[in-house]
């Protein structure tokens, strides 16, 4: 038979372990409520301030956007697409804080977040007819071999809008998208008459190119035709420049060769955003919930 003196004993010892038992599972349910209330453990919802990291790449692999530098920065393990530049040093690169649901961000984007938990990656698919609206007017068929005349008149404020200078008699200018050398003949009233001057027996130039940027632009061949009265252009472009090459247009935007047609010598030129109506997929870590 147990002693009143151990019994006594066990009592205190069972009253220790479940006041130790009551501790923990307050310290526990604290540190719980802590998490979820500092959004440590509970999952993004809409309305919630969000901080993500994420790269952007197109179908084919190229990153046109990220929010981290060391991935902006290497371009061999992160090849880049056409429109891709580096917005700056390190310390422009910062997660993008926004608020679930919210306009300005894409849905597809925003959508695939919800129901994240911080330090959580997600791969993020976005169709192309839910992402960036494509402007299907900004889509120009080019003529991978066309004529140009040699001599034309045209009014000084188109003039004006494509060389962006003002005219005068017989100075010389280069073509903006052709990239040979224009002559005033003369300027009459409203009109100037300009003449298209390459060598005798042709010349290569780079089309919409850049003085400052050999990315931009493509090879083309330019000739007179046996009249004298036209240049015959041949584009350089194939199969293998579809989504490869890019070019300045006469204003200084960007345009980008979608497809190229050699069957029937046309290729499609898009003066839209290089992203505009394509599938989009961002690799996305979520870092806070505010």
């Amino acid at each position: 038979m147990r002693s009143r003196s151990t019994l006594s004993q066990d009592r205190d010892g069972k009253n220790a372990l479940i006041a130790l038992i009551i501790v923990l599972v307050l310290v526990v349910s604290s540190i719980g409520a802590f998490l979820f209330f500092t959004g440590e453990s509970r999952a993004a919802q809409k309305g919630d301030t969000v901080k993500v990291d994420y790269i952007g790449k197109l179908a084919d692999g190229r990153v046109f956007d990220t929010s981290i530098y060391s991935v902006a920065a290497d371009n061999a393990t992160y090849p880049k697409s056409l429109s891709f530049t580096v917005r700056g040093n390190e310390t422009v690169y910062k997660p993008y804080e926004f608020v679930l649901g919210s306009q300005g961000t894409l849905a597809g984007f925003s959508d695939g977040i919800v129901g994240m938990k911080k330090g959580e990656t997600r791969t993020i698919v976005i169709p192309a007819g839910e992402g960036y609206t494509l402007n299907e007017s900004k889509l120009t068929t080019l003529q991978l071999t066309e004529s140009v005349p040699v001599q034309r008149t045209m009014s000084i404020s188109d003039f004006e809008d494509y060389f962006s200078a003002t005219p005068t008699g017989f100075m010389l200018y280069t073509d903006p998208v052709y990239g040979w050398n224009v002559q005033v003949l003369f300027v009459d009233g409203e009109n100037v008459r300009i003449l298209n001057d390459i060598p005798a027996g042709g010349a290569e130039y780079r089309a919409y190119g850049s003085s400052s940027d050999p990315s931009y632009g493509w090879q083309i061949n330019a000739t007179y035709d046996s009249t004298g009265d036209n240049i015959t252009v041949h584009h350089q472009l194939d199969a293998s420049s579809a989504f490869d090459k890019k070019g300045l247009d006469y204003n200084g935007s960007e345009i980008y060769v979608e497809s190229v047609d050699e069957t029937n010598g046309t290729a499609v030129i898009n003066h839209d955003r290089e992203v505009a109506g394509k599938e989009l997929t961002f690799i996305v870590t979520l870092v806070s919930i505010g």
